[in-house]
C-alpha cells in the first residue's frame, strides 16, 4: 500500500515476526496495511485512518483467540517415581502366597477373619474393610488388581508423594467398604484391592478436576471431563458379575471427593519440584505417612487374628 499522510500506527514491535503475523491477520480481514522500520528499529503496522477501527478490532479479536488458545491448566506436580503403584502391587503378590486364594483357601483364618462381611462390620469388626482389600478370590482377580494398582496408584503417588496418596488411598478405600457393609443389608461378601484402586482412580480424577478448572476459560469448562472419564472407567472395568459394585462406587466417589480437597489445599509453585519429592522434610513426611499407612494394614491383620 503507498504511504500515505492520512496512515495510523496500530501496532508496532521490534519482533518483524511478530509485526508480519499482525499483518496476515489484517489481509484475512481485508483491511489495508503497510508495514515500515523506524529509525528506532521499531516495525510499525500502519492502515488508513478510516480503517482503524476495523484493524484494530481484527487485531484484539486476533489477540483474545490467542489467548484463549494458550490457556491450560496448571502443570501436574511430580513428586517422584511411580513406585508406590509398583510397591502395593507387589506387596499383593507376596502377601497373595501367605494367604492363598479364597476360590481354594476360603476357609483358612485368612479369609475368615480378613473378608469383609458386611454382617459382620456392621457388628464392630472394622479391621475387615482393611484387611478384605489385601486378599482375593483368584489369580485373574489378583493380576487385574496389580496391573491397576501400577497405573492408578502410580499416577497419585507421582502427583501428591507416597505417602500423602498411600493415606488418602487406605482412608478411601476403608471408608468405601464401611459404607457398603452400611447399605448392604443381605449377606454380602468381599475381597480384592480393586477397592483401593478405584479410590486411587477417583483421588487422580479429583485432582485433574481441580487443576483444569485453575486453567481458566475453556479449560475451566471442560472440567467435567475427568469425572466423566472416571466414571466412564467404573463402567468398564468396576461392573460385572462377580464386581463388588458399591464398593467400587464409593470407593471412587471418595477418593474423587479427597482428591478435590488435595486438589485445593495443595497449591504447587513450580514443576517439577527440584530434587523429585522436595525438601529433606518433605521426604521424610512423606515416608512418615507412608509406613503409617502400612502400619495401618498391618495393625489391623493383628487386630483380625487376634494378635491385639
Amino acid at each position: 500500500m503507498p504511504a500515505s499522510r492520512d496512515d495510523v500506527v496500530v501496532r508496532q514491535s521490534s519482533d518483524r515476526d511478530r509485526t508480519d503475523e499482525w499483518a496476515l491477520v489484517l489481509a484475512a480481514v481485508g483491511v489495508p496495511f503497510r508495514v515500515e522500520r523506524g529509525v528506532d528499529a521499531q516495525f510499525r503496522l500502519l492502515v488508513v485512518a478510516g480503517e482503524q477501527s476495523r484493524a484494530i478490532r481484527a487485531l484484539g479479536a486476533n489477540d483474545e483467540e490467542a489467548r484463549v488458545g494458550a490457556a491450560v491448566a496448571p502443570p501436574v506436580p511430580d513428586r517422584g517415581t511411580g513406585a508406590l503403584g509398583i510397591v502395593v502391587g507387589a506387596l499383593l503378590v507376596g502377601f497373595q502366597y501367605v494367604t492363598g486364594l479364597w476360590e481354594s483357601n476360603g476357609s483358612s483364618p485368612w479369609f475368615t477373619t480378613g473378608i469383609a462381611d458386611a454382617e459382620r462390620i456392621r457388628g464392630g469388626e472394622w479391621w475387615r474393610a482393611v484387611t478384605a482389600m489385601t486378599l482375593h478370590a483368584d489369580v485373574m482377580h489378583l493380576l487385574g488388581n496389580v496391573v491397576a494398582s501400577v497405573i492408578f496408584i502410580s499416577a497419585a503417588g507421582r502427583w501428591l508423594g507416597p505417602g500423602i496418596a498411600a493415606a488418602l488411598i487406605l482412608l478411601a478405600g476403608t471408608g468405601a467398604n464401611l459404607l457398603t457393609a452400611a447399605v448392604k443389608r443381605e449377606a454380602h461378601f468381599s475381597v480384592g484391592a480393586s477397592t483401593a484402586t478405584f479410590a486411587a482412580l477417583g483421588l487422580v480424577v479429583g485432582l485433574q478436576s481441580v487443576r483444569r478448572w485453575r486453567g481458566g476459560g475453556p479449560v475451566r469448562r471442560r472440567a467435567w471431563i475427568a469425572a466423566g472419564a472416571g466414571l466412564a472407567l467404573l463402567a468398564m472395568l468396576g461392573v460385572g458379575a462377580k464386581a463388588d459394585v458399591f464398593a467400587h462406587a464409593f470407593g471412587l466417589g471418595l477418593g474423587f471427593v479427597f482428591g478435590i480437597v488435595a486438589g485445593i489445599v495443595d497449591r504447587p509453585r513450580g514443576v517439577p519440584f527440584a530434587p523429585p519429592g522436595g525438601t529433606i522434610a518433605a521426604r521424610l513426611g512423606q515416608a512418615a505417612l507412608a509406613l503409617a499407612s502400612l502400619g495401618a494394614v498391618v495393625a489391623a491383620w493383628a487386630r483380625a487374628l487376634g494378635r491385639i
